[in-house]
């Protein structure tokens, strides 16, 4: 039925267009009304498959998800399962059809899927398998998100009706450079403009090709250059085509995905990649499931011009691709699929329906593989699933959850879905999964899982005991500022602004067994922080005095400081010259003068990029420069490349010198760390008092007024000025009165 609508469509349109691609290719117009044309078939049939017995209901449902960036075209998505007009509790697999503008077999193996669904009696030897699929999972397929790319690929009349086409066009059409036209080349590379959307996913994207980046060409084909093609885009999901697909992934909540590819260099044709392995050692958590899958996925794939099958091979690039930012943030598991050669436009019909078909047959494997059927010589089961609800009220949770043997740093957190469902796939081995809810106890369960069923546990989690938080807040005479109060854990946080007129004890009432982290501070209050692990009503008083630096540096030169391959730069320290920091790197900050033992807080604006877990930055206090660091007082690593304030607590028992390091092991870089400045704050002992109240016995010694000194030299130092009103300084001091106040402050001793 498609293929017959199709070829009228394409009829029509040959008698029109000069396009120099076969008619067997649909076009951003035909793919619309093909889509409509279903719509009108089968959003409201409740019997599509009349000639079996049973309800199938709707299995047709299709919506917009977002538009193109310069030409405002749709995004359409297509959902086929039985009920499809229904949100049910099914596992979900993403068809990405077509991502790069010439790579089209995407789109003919996208459109041919949806037939192929929708009529099942014209492929009577996969009945079982479709009739299966569509019963328990759910298929979501967009046959572009590139509309204006494939628009461009099958060619258009500008305004002048003058016809023009680029079947060798790879992006968007994002205006680079800024002159308010679209500026193309015909032929491979050199396109101004244009935004490569599978370089545009903020995991990795730092390493895609900037703006007219050349290109050096590959192994297998040296000669093939595509110059400025691979440009990622002003910023991570700077492009709306990249944010439909996003946000479209994170509502969905699938298990497994194909984007569909095409390679006409041939460097990396028939190929089907998953993520990753950037090293030998350096795989991704989900690695020998992805891997194993990718190897069953070949077999249904022969090669077009040779004997042999696809081969099946892990990422290696680390560029911002759809593939790997999709597992990383998500845990859905996609496939990049390199359709066909070099030859990735082929104007011989048998050679496109035969790619397209055996395509369809790959994905229908790993349709089985999201359902958890083994129907029709389907995969091994392997698999983890069940509800977590209220042990209490039955409602489902939407929990963490994660699995010991399969997590990761550079993963973000997964969780239950709305219906309380969790899925994982796996292969054998044993496994310790866990379950934890903010206000709820956690749980953990070990298990081996099964190939031939999936392994069901439902968890039923316990409401936490709940206690009081109160914390007593006294602030100094004539405090004039706001205060800020925050208490957070792993997955709270509240954080008030209290007025220096209304400060009344505070409480919060909080899930036991769970440890929060306090922090009060102001402009001139000495921050206060510190971890309570709650298991009873717990009340704290906070006697809040005004904070003293004893340290600073805002990185205009490195002069205070021992440096070991450290640099200033306009301001801010960086941990090197480059963009990227070498391997094997190790580079100290040293103060060039010791701090004397005590407890002090450190304030530091900072932001980082570091490989998760395997490279780090940290500070601490040591007592000699041949100590190494034991625990330190911050370390960090991981991604985190916004300007962030830190304020973390750091004390010494002996007289120490203040130490920065950086440490990478032996592969991969990011761009590291880039400090905006350093602050050590101590809480000076000295009582309260009131304007004009100098009258009292301060006691002070040399070392007091050498603090109270560099507290005032201090830009923030405004804190101790109500004690000095008597004595009309200016807001601002000079030596003089610097000179004046010491003579007070003695003739007082």
């Amino acid at each position: 039925m498609f293929r017959l609508i199709l070829y009228v469509l394409l009829f029509i349109s040959g008698l029109f267009c000069q396009s120099e691609l076969s008619e067997r290719y649909t076009t951003l117009q035909e793919v619309e009304a093909q889509l409509n044309s279903w719509y009108e078939d089968f959003s409201q049939n409740n019997d599509p498959y009349p000639t079996v017995p049973g309800n199938e209901g709707i299995i047709y449902h299709h919506e917009i998800i977002g538009y193109s960036g310069v030409d405002n075209l749709p995004i359409w998505a297509v959902k086929l399962s039985f009920n499809a007009n229904v949100d049910e509790d099914k596992p979900k697999a993403l068809i990405l059809g077509q991502c790069h503008a010439e790579e089209i077999y995407g789109v003919e193996i996208a459109m041919g899927l949806i037939d192929f669904f929708l009529y099942p009696m014209n492929n009577p030897s996969y009945y079982q398998s479709i009739y299966n699929i569509m019963q328990n999972a759910e298929i979501w397929i967009v046959p572009t998100h590139n509309p204006e790319g494939l628009s461009v690929v099958h060619g258009w009349y500008d305004h002048l009706d003058v016809w023009n086409q680029d079947v060798y066009y790879r992006k968007n059409k994002y205006d680079a450079n800024n002159n308010n036209m679209f500026d193309f080349v015909i032929g491979i590379g050199n396109d101004e403009d244009g935004v490569d959307l599978n370089r545009n996913y903020d995991f990795n994207w730092i390493f895609g090709d900037a703006l007219y980046s050349v290109d050096s060409g590959c192994g297998a084909n040296p000669s093939y250059l595509a110059n400025y093609d691979y440009y990622r885009g002003p910023a991570p999901f700077s492009e709306s085509e990249v944010v439909a697909i996003r946000d479209f992934v994170l509502e969905h909540d699938f298990l497994l995905s194909i984007a569909y590819h095409s390679s006409r260099s041939g460097c990396v044709a028939e190929k089907v990649i998953y993520p990753w392995e950037w090293t030998a050692e350096k795989k991704s958590p989900d690695f020998d499931i992805t891997s194993r899958l990718g190897d069953e996925l070949i077999t249904f794939l022969p090669k077009e011009a040779e004997s042999g099958y696809y081969a099946s091979a892990s990422s290696v690039s680390r560029r911002g691709n759809a593939h790997d930012w999709i597992y990383a943030n998500t845990g859905c598991i996609q496939y990049l699929v390199e359709v066909g050669t070099e030859n990735m436009q082929s104007d011989d019909v048998a050679i496109i329906d035969e790619t397209v078909q055996k395509n369809i047959v790959a994905a229908l494997h790993l349709f089985k593989r999201t359902a958890g059927t083994n129907i029709q010589d389907g995969p091994e089961k392997y698999q983890i699933t069940g509800i977590i609800t209220d042990a209490i009220t039955g409602n489902p949770l939407e929990a963490e959850v994660w699995i010991d043997e399969l997590n990761g740093p550079m993963l973000k957190p997964r969780y239950a879905d709305d219906f309380g469902r969790y899925r994982r796939l796996l292969i054998e081995g044993t496994y310790t999964i866990h379950f934890d809810l903010f206000g709820y106890e956690p749980q953990e369960y070990t298990f081996v899982p099964s190939s031939s069923q999936v392994t069901e546990y439902n968890v039923a989690l316990q409401p936490s005991e709940y206690f009081d938080l109160s914390l007593n807040l006294n602030i100094p005479t004539s405090f004039d500022e706001q205060l800020f109060v925050s208490v957070s854990s792993k997955y709270f946080e509240d954080s008030i602004v209290l007025e220096y007129n209304d400060i009344n004890p505070q409480s919060w009432n909080l899930p036991a067994n769970q440890e929060y982290e306090i922090l009060i501070y102001s402009d001139n209050i000495y921050p206060e922080k510190k971890s309570v692990y709650l298991l009873e009503d717990v009340e704290i008083d906070y006697n809040l005095k005004w904070k003293s630096t004893v340290f600073h540096d805002d990185f205009i030169s490195l002069n205070a400081w021992n440096n070991q391959g450290w640099l200033a730069s306009d301001g801010f320290l960086l941990s090197q010259s480059e963009i990227f920091y070498e391997n094997l790197e190790n580079s100290l900050l040293y103060s060039l003068n010791s701090m004397p033992a005590g407890d002090y807080m450190v304030d530091l604006r900072l932001k980082y990029e570091l490989e998760w877990d395997n490279d780090f930055f940290q500070i601490d206090f040591i007592p000699s420069l041949d100590i190494p660091i034991d625990t330190p007082s911050l370390y960090v690593s991981g991604h985190d490349y916004d300007w962030k304030n830190y304020l973390f607590n750091i004390s010494s028992n002996d007289d120490s010198f203040l130490i920065l390091n950086f440490s990478s092991d032996e592969s991969l870089d990011y761009r590291g760390v880039e400090v905006d400045y350093i602050t050590v704050l101590s809480k000076p002992e000295v009582a309260d008092c009131n304007p004009g109240d100098l009258n009292q016995n301060i006691l002070v010694d040399i070392v007091d007024i050498i603090a109270l000194v560099n507290f005032i030299m201090d830009e923030n130092a405004g804190g101790f000025e109500f004690c000095l009103s008597d004595l009309n300084f200016d807001d601002s001091l000079n030596v003089s009165d610097i000179i004046l106040l010491v003579n007070i402050i003695l003739e007082y001793n």
